[in-house]
């Protein structure tokens, strides 16, 4: 072996822990602190768009009103589906949603919620009813998409009320 070759070796081979060492510092990060998503759907349009990276804050989340989370539905290939919501209102709250007045309230305060969808109407009712009403059980929380009539969320038997154990944590910016 060349001595070019043989300094190259020895380069390359001090790369190699250092590379090591940050990929486990990278995973550790990924599994504890923080978690790269990506929206897939419309469900949160306008304030967030399919295809678009998350970044999201984990230890030690405590579910509050208006955060943009990340939930996990235990769903899918190797249980590893999420979907990412707004939580509207949190254990022992009431909600009142009136579909003709486009009106969410909570505790008998309506929302404002300028971050809707109202390139349509915001909220086209699921059933008959134009005025419904849950009490978020304990444990739980009330989710909703911002883009209403195209949201899977806490309205709907799919997923229900949501187990706080299932959010992953709040997302904190748009990467991308």
């Amino acid at each position: 072996m060349s001595e070019t070759e043989h300094t190259e070796k020895k380069q390359s081979d001090r790369w190699f822990p250092i590379f090591c060492a940050v990929m486990i510092v990278l995973l550790l990060l990924n599994t504890f602190v923080v978690k790269l998503a990506v929206v897939d759907g419309s469900s949160m349009y306008p304030t967030l768009h399919d295809g678009q990276f998350l970044l999201v804050f984990r230890p030690g989340y405590k579910a509050a009103q208006g955060d943009v989370v990340v939930i996990h539905t235990g769903e899918g290939v190797f249980n590893r589906d999420y979907i990412v919501k707004r939580v509207i209102a949190i254990e022992g709250q009431t909600v009142k949603i009136d579909y003709d007045l486009n009106e969410v309230s909570v505790e008998d305060v309506i929302l404002s919620e300028p971050y809707l969808n109202f390139e349509e109407d915001p909220m086209l009712p699921r059933d008959d009813r134009s005025v419904v009403r849950y009490t978020v059980p304990e444990g739980c929380v009330f989710v909703m998409g911002d883009n209403r009539n195209h949201s899977a969320d806490s309205r709907s038997d799919k997923y229900g009320m949501i187990d706080v154990s299932k959010i992953v944590g709040r997302v904190v910016l748009p990467v991308l």
